[in-house]
């Protein structure tokens, strides 16, 4: 019963993001304190009817986990960009080059993913996702390059309707060195 209310959010979020969402990049030094990680200097800024909002990755930290996986913490900066306040929960999912997916909505941040406080415009706010890779193996492919997706969705203030984005950026494999 549960998988099957997660798949059905899942889909109803990528319907959301074909439907309502667009996404634009641009390059750029994220205005945020904090370090960079490698080579994802790049800010997205995701864009719909009500919401503006510029995204980037503040950090990629690894730690080795006694069970011989390893759990990957991503840090994620949001700025609401637009006239319209904003809260967002987002998941977090990596994807090697052999296209095996770690993490994704209801699965990283053991199912909750990562979420803000309510941002008014030109407000910003750095949270923490983490995707855990059970096996060794598995991690180690990721040094041979990897892909962050990031599924947004937004925390309905009255009566609104959640709005679904979603962006990707390449890592760097010294992330996971």
């Amino acid at each position: 019963m549960k998988m099957g209310i997660v798949c059905l959010c899942a889909l109803v979020c990528i319907g959301l993001v074909l439907v309502a969402g667009c996404t634009s990049a641009t390059t750029g030094t994220p205005g945020t304190e904090g370090k960079v990680a490698a080579s994802q200097e790049q800010v997205v800024t995701l864009v719909n009817g009500t919401y503006t909002f510029n995204a980037s990755i503040d950090d990629i930290t690894t730690t080795a986990l006694p069970s011989g996986g390893h759990r990957v913490d991503i840090f994620v900066t949001v700025n609401n960009v637009g006239g319209t306040p904003i809260q967002l929960q987002w998941f977090s999912t990596l994807t090697n080059t052999n296209g095996v997916s770690f993490g994704g909505v209801g699965v990283s941040h053991g199912g909750s993913g990562a979420e803000t406080p309510p941002l008014g415009q030109g407000t910003s706010a750095t949270g923490r996702d983490y995707v855990t890779i059970v096996s060794d193996q598995d991690y180690q492919s990721l040094k041979n390059g990897a892909t962050l997706t990031v599924n947004f969705v937004t925390e309905p203030f009255h009566s609104e309707s959640p709005v679904s984005f979603s962006t990707s950026w390449p890592l760097n494999p010294a992330d996971f060195t």
